[in-house]
């Protein structure tokens, strides 16, 4: 009798026992899966038509291959995004990771409202998968308060079809040979833009003409923080452009969505864009057999043969928030989206080049000419000399109205530039 007793009381410690191993996956109440951690990851690129599906389906594969967390997207506008981060911030609402400009880092950094990526993701880590080129982009202060998701430069493309029709026989190299593509190219059909500049967004205007304003040798603000933009070099470099807009090459009132849209229907020449451009182009209707014939990417026309091309370097970076859930998992994800397999289905569907080594070396990337020739024109890229500033966006407001003012013919290149100087001396901070 005391042997079945024993028995039994054994059987029922074995039974508690089972149960406990079961409750870290099960409710112990019902015996179904325990909730996962719900976190909430916010950007821009799911917003864009292009990008919906991937982005989309980079997630749905994440929640359905792992019990540590589910992710779910909200999103806005490239323009509305950095706003929307900091009022989610200030307002204790759901924001876990997020995808953000390189040029945003600054502000983000100030507010002290981000993860140091090194007690999350692991220093070493990191600098085993990520070069440390890439990875100085997001440390500011010793602290890696961002890792790369893709990055490369903001370069120009060209309608290979386009120019040949048009009598363009080569590729231009030079200031000179460009304009005198963009005068062949509206004397063919006037109803194609020749060279479709972003003139409406601050961000995009201010960082395309800042390399422009490099290539005549000029500069916004030099190295050691001194406001430099009224210069004789950008005076050049100004009236140079607004010729272009004067000789119709360029439109007023153009983003970079537009010129995107207008590309893929074969009615704009050339225009600035990051190393995605084939892929969007690709989501805006160019057929898989037409992409060669429609888009090429191009270094930025120097100003005497033998300059460097000039390019601002562009980039998406990961960052997790203080207010986050679960730091560990949301750390969890972000190595999930920058991994091999993620990142080269990324950069099937996009173009954009993976940052973590495996998949840089991965022969689909290696081989791959839009990729490699793109990697060329990153090699003398240099960051937007407002993106250093917390108030970047506040200066590259600053510049692309004095720019606008002169393509408008308001001002003359030179006032546009002496207020500029002015306006941009009283907001460096």
């Amino acid at each position: 009798m005391k042997k079945v007793k024993i028995l039994v009381s054994g059987l029922l410690v074995l039974s508690m026992l089972a149960g406990v191993g079961c409750s870290s996956k099960t409710n112990e109440a019902s015996n179904k899966p325990a909730e996962k951690t719900k976190l909430v990851w916010a950007g821009w690129t799911g917003e864009e038509e292009a990008n919906k599906g991937i982005i989309k389906d980079m997630i749905s594969t994440y929640n359905t291959s792992t019990d540590k967390a589910e992710i779910s997207w909200v999103g806005w506008p490239w323009a509305n995004t950095l706003q929307q981060l900091i009022i989610r911030t200030q307002s204790n609402q759901d924001l876990d990771v997020a995808q953000v400009d390189m040029a945003w880092l600054s502000t983000l950094a100030k507010m002290d409202v981000l993860v140091d990526l090194n007690e999350v993701l692991g220093a070493d880590w990191m600098k085993e998968n990520v070069s440390e080129a890439a990875l100085k982009s997001g440390n500011i202060g010793g602290k890696q308060l961002a890792v790369p998701w893709t990055q490369a430069s903001i370069g120009m493309v060209y309608n290979p079809t386009i120019l040949k029709n048009a009598g363009v026989t080569k590729v231009p190299e030079t200031v000179d040979e460009f304009e005198a593509a963009l005068k062949k190219i509206k004397e063919y059909d006037k109803n194609i833009i020749p060279y479709a500049a972003a003139t409406k967004e601050a961000g995009s205007i201010s960082k395309d003409v800042n390399a422009w304003f490099w290539t005549f040798g000029g500069q916004y603000i030099s190295e050691d923080g001194k406001v430099a933009i009224n210069s004789e070099a950008n005076e050049k470099a100004l009236t140079w452009y607004k010729g272009l807009k004067d000789k119709g090459y360029i439109a007023m009132d153009l983003t970079r969505f537009d010129a995107r849209q207008l590309f893929a229907q074969n009615k704009v020449a050339f225009y600035d864009d990051a190393i995605l451009a084939r892929g969007i182009a690709k989501s805006n209707g160019v057929a898989a057999d037409k992409l060669d014939a429609t888009i090429q990417p191009m270094a930025r026309p120097v100003l005497k043969a033998g300059d460097k091309p000039q390019s601002t370097l562009w980039g998406h970076q990961l960052v997790i928030f203080k207010s986050a859930k679960d730091k560990a998992k949301a750390g969890d994800f972000i190595k999930y989206l920058i991994s091999k397999d993620t990142s080269l289905k990324y950069f099937d569907a996009t173009g954009s080049v993976p940052v973590i080594k495996s998949a840089i070396n991965d022969d689909k990337v290696k081989n791959n000419k839009w990729s490699s020739e793109w990697l060329k024109i990153t090699e003398t890229g240099k960051k937007a000399e407002t993106q250093k500033y917390e108030n970047d966006s506040q200066l590259a407001t600053i510049v692309t109205e004095e720019i606008q003012n002169t393509l408008l013919g308001t001002k003359t290149p030179k006032k546009a530039l002496e207020d500029a100087q002015n306006r941009l001396q009283q907001n460096i901070n």
